[in-house]
């Protein structure tokens, strides 16, 4: 795996504490040929009586899109559920693809939304597999939690559990309007999978190939990250909202999950860096000429290969460099995108809390402000994947009759922007061009296009 981890500003005024921010850059190997690592893939499917009709159709349309695309070594297992769960179809590799096409198409929808009976019961086709296996779970639903554990704190204590007892990441997808997108964004990113918001039938098939695509390529498993944090850093935070675990020796490690074949991640970090002196009357930092240390970090990851699995420990040590002039301050340019966007989805929760509470204003007000807090950080062209959220957020939650279906439609986005992955199905995708970081990027990118606030209009950057 390749890595880069660089810092927006490699030098800081002295005696002035300031946020810097601190970026991690993966490249996930690639693979060519087979390899024979195993997987399981558990799809647990809402039939309730919500889903009659054509939403059950072209979810169970997706479903068989999976099964075709299994492959021999794969192991598949699909749970419905209604008032209660179902094994249709009991985990195990295929061996006949038309049998199983059969017998999904004998399902029919029922009642209420027993969610976290269904994800239960995909834990435990699951917990079956070998050891080693690599563990799935892509949960679709249209509805919200009526039935069984309806505590949305405590469904996800369980489903933070399947990952932490038995390797389980959670995908979601919500499909139609009716869905709990607060919910489903934060099992997936408290397991690391994704959060999609299905806003269309068609969809459903190309969100379903995409996951099992990214299951059968992984390349690197388990990636964290562990800081130490030093006398000058008064605390750490992830923009991408990645768990904060406290090691028992004081040392903070942030999970951030699997990456697929040649996936770019980026992870960002909010570094609290308190005064940093030099000595009197000289430009020299008191305590070390190539700048102070902030933190030690270990990145720790398993690469799979064709030959097995290997684990890996890279370490790197951040400084920073304090002066007098601030001449010596220069942003880092390479960093500006990613900085920008993970900023931008947080203004975006923000703003998606004052809409909730029935403030419209207010949450234009803090879109407003972000956008020029955005500004002031870089020029339009470096910064317009965070612009672009921004603005297609205030002309979307101004929209007072469609604020349901764009709530979705941004909680989506805003945790796409956060995990700021390149394999990443990009689900929604109608209002605002898909995000740069989802394509691979060119030695020199064009120039994006950013959303007039006003009109919705994309505007010429270059």
């Amino acid at each position: 795996m390749t890595t880069t981890v660089q810092l927006d500003y490699q030098a800081i005024l002295a005696n002035s504490a300031q946020p810097v921010h601190l970026a991690f850059h993966f490249t996930a190997p690639g693979h060519s040929g087979h390899r024979d690592h195993p997987i399981a893939f558990s799809v647990v499917l809402d039939r309730s009586g919500s889903m009659s009709g054509d939403p059950l159709a072209s979810a169970l349309r997706a479903a068989k899109t999976v099964v075709q695309n299994l492959r021999r070594e794969d192991k598949f297992s699909l749970i419905t559920f209604d008032d209660a769960a179902e094994v249709v179809i009991p985990m195990g590799p295929v061996s006949s693809k038309q049998t199983v096409l059969d017998r999904i198409d004998g399902i029919q929808s029922g009642g209420s939304t027993n969610l976290i009976g269904g994800w239960m019961l995909g834990r435990d086709e699951l917990r079956g597999t070998p050891a080693g296996t690599v563990r799935r779970q892509l949960l679709l639903t249209d509805g919200i939690l009526n039935i069984g554990i309806t505590e949305p704190t405590q469904v996800k204590q369980v489903v933070t559990a399947g990952l932490e007892r038995d390797g389980i990441r959670t995908s979601t997808l919500g499909f139609g309007n009716g869905y709990d997108e607060d919910l489903l964004g934060e099992l997936a990113r408290a397991t690391g999978g994704s959060f999609y918001d299905a806003n269309g039938a068609d969809k459903l098939p190309e969100i379903f190939r995409a996951e099992l695509d990214g299951l059968q390529n992984i390349a690197v498993q388990n990636l964290r990250l562990r800081f130490k944090s030093l006398d000058f850093v008064d605390g750490i935070r992830s923009l991408g909202g990645y768990n904060d675990v406290t090691l028992p020796d004081g040392r903070h490690e942030f999970p951030v999950g699997d990456l697929t074949s040649e996936e770019a991640r980026v992870a960002i970090f909010a570094l609290a860096v308190l005064p940093i002196p030099l000595l009197t009357g000289t430009t020299t930092p008191a305590a070390d000429l190539d700048g102070e240390v902030l933190t030690a970090v270990e990145i720790l990851y398993d690469k799979i290969t064709a030959t097995g699995v290997s684990s890996h420990v890279e370490r790197h040590t951040i400084r920073v460099r304090p002066t007098q002039s601030r001449d010596d301050i220069q942003l880092n340019e390479t960093v500006l995108p990613w900085v920008s966007a993970q900023q931008a989805a947080e203004i975006l929760n923000q703003a998606l809390a004052k809409r909730d509470a029935g403030d419209i204003a207010g949450a234009k007000q803090v879109l407003e402000a972000g956008i020029v807090k955005l500004r002031a950080y870089a020029r339009d062209e470096q910064i317009a994947d965070g612009l672009n959220l921004l603005a297609s957020a205030l002309v979307r939650l101004a929209d007072t009759e469609n604020y349901t279906r764009s709530r979705k439609a941004l909680r989506s986005e805003g945790a796409s922007f956060c995990k700021m992955s390149s394999s990443e199905h990009w689900s929604v995708n109608e209002v605002m061009p898909t995000p740069s970081f989802k394509k691979p990027r060119p030695k020199t990118p064009p120039s994006p296009d950013v959303i007039d606030p006003t009109t919705g209009q994309p505007i010429p950057t270059h």
